[in-house]
């Protein structure tokens, strides 16, 4: 019998516009069975990052939150993206700094590929010791497609407003990107943004729309976020560091790496305790990609794979971490859930075959993708935690299964999760 009110961590994947619609359900269903309000830690990757922050901002009534997000889906982001390079002065600025930073670049990768091999035609003993993959050029993209897309945001979705204005609500919301150059987790939030490598960032005046975007910025399309900025150090000091931001997904697409419960806050940002993860999970079902004869659908299909199963090994941590007693309550809508295992399948369930198929851009999303993905969300939660978590619920689902049930089910998933 639980005694304690659980502290509830909410994890939003990422997956572009699939996954904003996925996550519209999963929230939908989490506010009818008067969940939500009870969440403390909303944890946000790329797509999960957009409705997140959509709702870590909101003031209206859930309904009205989900008219706004649906407006949105069906708007895309593509289009006012377009509108804005081709008429504002970000695009002309993207422009020009794409054509110098691209010549300056293909000049210095010509010019320290010729000091190599002219290295090359001096006896062994003569050849400098130069650490060229050290070298880079001294400046920086101040404007890309990414920046496009963040004034866009901001336009379109944010109106201006930043992390400070949404100090002391709950839930804390956490928009996870990537640091290329450290390769650690860079997470934006309310009370402190920066990374356990580089230190508290130190500007209080980080937008929304800037964090987002960096969570955002899906690699293989949008250049990271090249910034200077300042940051406060463990030992008192504040030093500016060069920063690319990227996609939160490079790191950790299912939003979990600021839930784990073994987190140090002696090193880490943002430790927030809870005992009690729900992980919305947008990505694709069983992967079935076509035979890769050429270098970019290998990489393609090899970084696929990486990203794949550093997310199953990070859902097989979970349900360890339930095991050993370190978690009180694991739950995991999953688009690509196998229906076949779902104790209270729902009538009229959106089938994984009808739903798994939705691309991960921000194009405009028809009315009949944003219910069919939403609904599937809907489903799936209300499903899953009448079947493990029935407690949770402010007016418990039909359908208690017994404690025996519940852990041959846990063990069920996580060797599902961990399988090749």
């Amino acid at each position: 019998m639980q005694m304690t009110e659980p502290k509830i961590g909410l994890a939003l994947s990422g997956g572009g516009a699939r996954a904003m619609a996925f996550h519209l359900g999963c929230l939908r269903a989490l506010n009818d069975l008067g969940i939500l309000e009870r969440v403390q830690i909303l944890s946000t990757v790329s797509g999960g990052s957009v409705i997140g922050a959509l709702y870590a901002a909101n003031d209206e009534p859930f309904p009205a939150f989900e008219t706004r997000v649906r407006a949105a889906l069906a708007r895309g982001l593509a289009g006012p993206a377009l509108r804005t390079a081709f008429l504002t002065e970000e695009g002309l600025k993207a422009l020009l700094c794409g054509m110098f930073v691209g010549s300056a670049n293909l000049l210095f990768i010509a010019f320290t590929w010729l000091l190599w091999l002219g290295s090359l035609l001096l006896p062994a003993g003569m050849r400098p010791r130069w650490q060229m993959e050290t070298w880079h050029l001294p400046f920086r993209r101040f404007a890309s497609r990414t920046t496009i897309l963040r004034k866009a945001m901001d336009d379109e979705l944010f109106k201006g407003k930043r992390l400070r204005d949404l100090q002391g609500r709950r839930p804390l919301l956490i928009a996870n990107a990537a640091e290329l150059r450290t390769g650690s987790a860079f997470y934006f939030t309310p009370n402190e943004s920066g990374s356990w490598r580089l230190g508290r960032l130190a500007r209080p005046d980080i937008t929304l729309a800037h964090a987002v975007t960096a969570s955002a910025a899906y690699p293989m399309f949008l250049p990271a976020l090249d910034e200077e900025l300042p940051f406060d150090k463990r030992d008192g000091t504040r030093r500016s560091e060069r920063v690319n931001l990227t996609d939160g997904g490079v790191y950790d697409n299912l939003g979990l790496a600021p839930l784990w419960p073994d987190r140090d806050p002696s090193i880490s940002l943002n430790v927030e305790p809870v005992d009690t993860i729900i992980c919305c999970r947008a990505g694709y079902g069983l992967r079935h990609d076509p035979p890769s004869q050429f270098m970019i659908a290998r990489l393609k299909s090899a970084i696929a794979c990486i990203h794949d199963r550093a997310q199953n090994a990070a859902m097989k941590r979970l349900f360890e971490l339930r095991g050993a007693g370190k978690l009180r309550t694991v739950i995991l809508p999953y688009l690509g859930q196998d229906d076949n295992r779902l104790k209270h399948r729902p009538p009229g369930l959106v089938t994984r075959e009808e739903a798994y198929a939705y691309p991960t851009d921000f194009s405009a999303m028809s009315e009949a993708w944003i219910e069919r993905l939403s609904r599937r969300g809907e489903q799936l939660t209300k499903a899953l935690i009448a079947e493990h978590a029935p407690e949770l619920a402010a007016q418990p689902p039909s359908g208690h299964s017994t404690e025996a049930d519940e852990d041959n089910e846990w063990r069920r998933h996580a060797s599902i999760a961990g399988s090749p």
